[in-house]
């Protein structure tokens, strides 16, 4: 008898699109303790897209169903629509709001992307362990079907931060510098002094309760 463990996935056919292309939400969490849990939420993200029209009927064509950025920068058709094939989140924000007539982003997807991201570390808090002072940045993709419901694709742990857009030029840049706002000038004071301590475009979501000594720790058993 031999045990098998096996991942189960399910390719989510009905993905909303934009300009007919499907796309993802690459969204950073930073994680400044795993014991007590202390999850950051940060409020900027951005939009990468397929390089081409969204369709079922080829499922081998990774430049309509991937949208990762190490793919469609190796696409060599033109895509003028979608400069660098990403949006920033304000460019989402508006387009939904135009569509949809409401805004479906903070009053749906974006609720819904935060209790994934808590659910998710939280399941993780176990099997990690924790060392005082030390954190982790983590890059979130998440997919919008076209009801508007937020799915989970993936977590990666030391997401990549090249500037391969405009876009992730800026942001990248931001969200190094907030890094150390949490990290350095948030932790760096007493808890009675840290309501007032700018933490750029983090904000805190998750703040649990101290667990036991023998797990919650940075970096896998």
């Amino acid at each position: 008898y031999m045990e098998y463990h096996y991942v189960i996935q399910k390719y989510i056919e009905n993905p909303m699109v934009i300009l007919n292309r499907k796309f993802d939400i690459r969204q950073w969490v930073l994680v400044s303790n795993w014991n007590p849990l202390t999850i950051w939420f940060y409020e900027e993200s951005y939009l990468r897209f397929g390089t081409e029209s969204y369709n079922t009927s080829n499922l081998k064509n990774k430049y309509i169903h991937l949208t990762n950025n190490s793919v469609t920068k190796h696409w060599n058709g033109k895509n003028n629509e979608i400069e660098g094939n990403m949006w920033d989140k304000n460019q989402f924000v508006d387009y939904l709001k135009k569509t949809y007539g409401r805004d479906l982003y903070n009053e749906t997807i974006k609720p819904r992307i935060k209790e994934i991201i808590v659910y998710s570390l939280e399941c993780g808090q176990g099997k990690v362990r924790a060392r005082k002072k030390a954190f982790e940045l983590y890059g979130y993709d998440f997919l919008i079907d076209d009801t508007g419901r937020s799915w989970l694709l993936e977590l990666n742990r030391s997401p990549a931060m090249e500037f391969s857009t405009a876009i992730t030029e800026k942001l990248v840049y931001m969200v190094c510098e907030d890094i150390l706002k949490v990290v350095l000038d948030y932790h760096g004071v007493p808890v009675a002094e840290r309501a007032g301590v700018d933490t750029g475009q983090f904000t805190l979501l998750f703040k649990g309760k101290k667990m036991g000594t023998e797990s919650h720790q940075l970096g896998v058993k």
